[in-house]
């Protein structure tokens, strides 16, 4: 260690979300997939015809809207990004 810093390897972890606690599956079930399953019959939809995938429109009623969904795989950003090894000084403190 050279004027306070030193090499510090960085541990990886893993992230739990606690997808399986009894409130998460509660909300879950009883509030985000209602939820999503009357967005849903507002969004557009992609049905395949023959070799193709046909952009079809929602039926709507007056004052609504057409709702184009944009999911994310939070995975797909995570590829091997990371540094394996970081200087630091002796304060910075490194939860990993």
């Amino acid at each position: 260690m050279k004027l306070g810093w030193r090499n510090t390897r960085l541990k990886k972890g893993v992230y739990m979300d606690g997808h399986e606690r009894q409130d998460v599956k509660e909300y879950r079930q009883n509030v985000f997939l209602p939820l999503m399953a009357r967005y849903e019959q507002a969004m557009i939809k992609w049905e395949p015809i023959g070799s193709e995938l046909v952009c079809k429109d929602p039926s709507l009623g007056p004052g609504e809207i057409r709702i184009v969904p944009i999911f994310q795989d939070e995975s797909s950003f995570h590829a091997n990004e990371y540094k394996q090894n970081i200087w630091c000084t002796q304060s910075l403190t490194y939860y990993g």
